[in-house]
């Protein structure tokens, strides 16, 4: 699925495309806790083609689009032509998007950013019925020049997680999705909180740093469940080394 589209600054003219691609989706007890880097995902074909696969909905992708094109207004990838980024993230029974991994960095912060945000809280289509949760692979490129979209789809790269950046396993503290803490869903508590999160070479956080906070206590539910999460480490060629990662958990109040 692409979008596009182009804005006028200061007789510069940005095009943004988003092109999703799915690599693959599983349940979470079913992929081996090792198995957090994924195989190089292929382009998202038309719709027809993908609603076999988990995927976002025609409607989250214009969101993120819309969001692609406000940061090409702002002129956040000024010193970039084209870029890309990939999430892992982890949906709920209904498909909602709670927890996001960024596993592969655009160098660019504030599209970092924007990958995260446009994610966390979209709804998945293509569940199996039945299905308790599962996890996800999505890429994003961001194209801000349109004379370099040719060149681009000569030159694009294949798209995998970055071996330098410690990785959620698939089975652990985050499967199941945590469970709304009691105290916060009293006090109707919620909002997204997001991380920067530094793992050791075992594996084990180190440290937490709150980015976005939810102005609540669910900031230190997120701690908690990362506390509890035994990363993959990062890898520099083969060995494992210390490495930093940012993580987003939503905290939806649930309908009554």
């Amino acid at each position: 699925m692409e979008h596009k589209s182009s804005c006028e600054t200061r007789g510069r003219c940005f095009a943004v495309i988003l092109l999703g691609a799915i690599a693959f989706a599983q349940t979470a007890p079913a992929m081996p806790p090792s198995d957090t880097n994924p195989p190089s995902p292929v382009s998202a074909g038309e719709p027809e083609t993908r609603r076999n696969k988990v995927h976002l909905s025609d409607q989250a992708l214009q969101a993120i689009f819309l969001n692609g094109v406000k940061l090409g207004a702002q002129k956040a990838a000024r010193s970039a032509v084209v870029t890309s980024c990939m999430l892992s993230g982890w949906y709920n029974a209904d498909g909602t998007v709670q927890v996001v991994q960024l596993v592969k960095g655009s160098g660019l912060p504030m599209v970092d950013q924007a990958c995260m945000q446009g994610m966390i809280g979209q709804r998945l289509e293509g569940i199996a019925p039945g299905a308790s949760g599962g996890r996800t692979y999505y890429s994003i490129r961001w194209l801000f020049d349109r004379k370099a979209e040719e060149e681009d789809d000569r030159q694009r790269p294949k798209t995998q997680a970055d071996p330098l950046i410690p990785q959620l396993p698939a089975d652990g503290a985050i499967h199941p999705l945590p469970g709304y803490p009691a105290d916060a869903l009293a006090q109707r508590a919620h909002g997204i909180c997001k991380m920067h999160i530094t793992v050791s070479a075992t594996g084990a956080v180190s440290s937490i740093e709150i980015t976005q906070s939810t102005g609540s206590s669910l900031d230190e539910a997120c701690k908690e469940v990362i506390y509890k999460s035994v990363f993959v480490p990062a890898t520099d060629g083969k060995e494992p080394v210390s490495g930093t990662t940012d993580v987003a958990i939503l905290w939806r109040l649930p309908r009554l």
